[in-house]
């Protein structure tokens, strides 16, 4: 039998998704030696199906505290694609122009106000609320027939294909850093750190950080630690080429630079199904048409879905799950790719969580938790 080639380095990042990527990159930056382990195309891809906001409307309706870590996150999101452009020469076609949730009814728009009236004393983020005549100034063709809708001056999106695209490239310009078709198929735990067997060969480390989406459900058992992440289905259509009439993204509509419109807006809870229906793609067509009648001529040309990464809380989740073993687990990718590459990668870097990761600590679901096994090993 052939043994499989090794190799060693300061950190292993496991999951070559947004999440894994950006913290990698970040890591990169920082000097240090790692290798980002990507299972390929084959993994479930989040960003596959990624409605690409970059937002912090919202964000923290069940976990106050990430009301502003989401905000932070879109405040140096600028910064990063500028680097990252210049480094790759991708375009992310990132647009700050603002963003929009819109209400189709006024019990919806009160209970909103509610909730961003909340989350504003917790972090100060703005917004205004605006009815259809103020909307069509940056939504030409909006239903007179809305409640309204909230909008954010510092929200936007970007393109989350060519995010992870520039991500990769940047990553693969250190050479032997990112590594494809190497799946995590076991993490053990070692003296001196870890050792992870993949097809592509074996990796030493002092440090490992479970990045892989949904796949950390797994890799967390070989530490003996059980998550409470599940998989949510969201579905998304997208529609031919048509002028430019969109400024800003909303939640459920957004017209991207080629063109085209996305739909979406779906939560489904199905498990790991990644089928589309056509009770949910006529219900998300049904909803954009009335946000935006002119829509009904429009064609669509595909749709697809994908999975959302999900905690109890919608929060993320960034822990030390044992020693030198680094939980990044979240279902905005996306919005948090920059604070990811960042201050996370800072912590890990420096081997310890701070205060400011306190709020998002895996034992805030104690009570939901099993009992912790016994790590493989």
């Amino acid at each position: 039998m052939t043994s499989r080639p090794e190799i060693g380095v300061e950190i292993a990042v496991i999951g070559g998704g947004l999440v894994g990527a950006a913290v990698a990159y970040g890591l990169i930056k920082k000097g240090l030696n790692i290798v980002l382990l990507d299972e390929g195309d084959s993994a479930i891809r989040a960003s596959r199906g990624n409605f690409g906001l970059v937002c912090a409307a919202g964000k923290g309706d069940k976990l106050e505290n990430y009301a502003p870590w989401a905000l932070q996150g879109v405040h140096v999101w600028a910064e990063f694609a500028k680097n990252l452009i210049a480094e790759t020469g991708i375009d992310l076609e990132l647009e700050q122009n603002g963003g929009f949730v819109f209400c189709a009814e006024p019990p919806a728009l009160k209970e909103r106000i509610e909730m961003m009236e909340r989350l504003r004393r917790k972090s100060g983020l703005d917004f205004e609320v605006m009815q259809p005549a103020e909307i069509a100034r940056l939504m030409p063709g909006v239903s007179s027939n809305v409640a309204g809708a909230i909008f954010c001056e510092i929200d936007g999106a970007a393109n989350p294909l060519k995010l992870l695209r520039a991500l990769h490239a940047a990553i693969s310009a250190t050479e032997g850093a990112l590594r494809r078709d190497a799946r995590a198929e076991r993490i053990e735990r070692t003296s001196g750190g870890y050792r992870i067997i993949t097809p592509a060969g074996v990796v030493t480390s002092e440090k490992v950080v479970l990045a892989a989406g949904l796949g950390n459900l797994g890799l967390a058992k070989w530490l003996g630690v059980r998550l409470p992440i599940k998989p949510m289905r969201g579905q998304i259509l997208v529609t031919e080429r048509y002028e430019p009439v969109l400024k800003a993204p909303s939640e459920h509509v957004r017209q991207t630079m080629d063109g085209t419109f996305l739909l979406g807006g779906s939560w489904e809870d199905v498990g790991y199904d990644t089928s589309t229906t056509f009770e949910v793609t006529r219900d998300i067509a049904a909803r954009a048409v009335r946000y935006f009648p002119f829509l009904e001529k429009v064609r669509l040309v595909r749709t697809w879905s994908a999975l959302r990464i999900l905690a109890p809380d919608n929060a993320p989740i960034y822990d030390e799950i044992a020693p030198g073993a680094f939980l990044v687990t979240c279902h905005s990718g996306v919005s948090l790719a920059a604070i990811h590459a960042g201050k996370v990668a800072g912590w890990i870097a420096d081997g310890a969580l701070p205060d400011e990761a306190a709020p998002f600590a895996l034992s805030r679901f104690e009570s939901s938790l099993p009992e912790r096994e016994v790590a493989y090993g």
